[in-house]
C-alpha cells in the first residue's frame, strides 16, 4: 500500500497525546545480566545481585540504556501486525503512520532512580507532536516521543523523548 506524506500526517496526527500503558512486568536478573554483557557493562553489580548490594543497591543494577532500547517487551508482534518496514508499533504509542518507513532521530534521556532486577515496570508512552517536513530529498514527518518508565509503587525511573522520522 503507497500511502502520501500528507494522507499519513492526517492519519498521524489523530493518535497524538494519546497515551498507551504498557505492562513491561517485573525485570529479570538473568534478561539484565545479558543485555548488560552484550553493551559492554561488565562492572561486578552488572553481573551479581551481592555485588549490587555491596554498592547499595536493592537488586542487580541494570545497564543504564536496558528500559529504552528494547522496543518490544512481549514474545513479539505477528508479522502481519508489523509496520512495512518491519519495525514494531509499540514505540509510536496509538499513532498510525500508514505505512511509511520509520528511522530513528535520536533520544534524550533522564535518569531518575537506579533500575535493579525486581522491579514491576511500566511504560507510558506518548507520541507528544507530529511534524511534517520538507527535507533534501522530500517531504518526511518527524514524530516526537515521550515515553516514561516507572515502577509499581509508581516511582518514575526513566523518562525517554525521542524523535522517529518517517518516509
Amino acid at each position: 500500500m503507497t500511502v502520501t506524506i500528507d494522507e499519513a500526517y492526517e492519519k498521524a496526527l489523530a493518535g497524538v497525546g494519546k497515551v498507551q500503558e504498557i505492562r513491561i512486568g517485573i525485570l529479570d536478573e538473568r534478561a539484565l545480566q545479558r543485555f548488560s554483557l552484550v553493551v559492554g557493562h561488565t562492572s561486578p553489580e552488572y553481573a551479581s545481585s551481592e555485588a549490587a548490594a555491596d554498592l547499595g543497591y536493592d537488586g542487580l543494577l541494570a545497564a543504564p540504556l536496558y528500559l529504552t532500547a528494547v522496543l518490544g517487551w512481549d514474545t513479539g508482534p505477528a508479522e502481519s501486525d508489523l509496520l512495512a518496514d518491519g519495525n514494531s508499533t509499540t514505540p509510536l504509542g496509538d499513532v498510525d503512520v500508514a505505512g511509511l518507513r520509520l528511522m530513528g532521530g535520536g533520544q534524550d534521556l533522564t535518569f531518575h532512580e537506579p533500575v535493579v532486577a525486581g522491579l514491576d515496570v511500566t511504560m507510558h508512552a506518548e507520541v507528544t507532536a507530529v511534524t511534517r517536513k520538507e527535507g533534501r530529498s522530500g517531504p518526511l514527518l518527524v514524530l516526537e516521543v515521550h515515553r516514561r518508565y516507572v515502577e509499581a509503587d509508581g516511582r518514575l525511573l526513566v523518562e525517554c523523548h525521542e524523535s522517529f522520522l518517517a518516509r
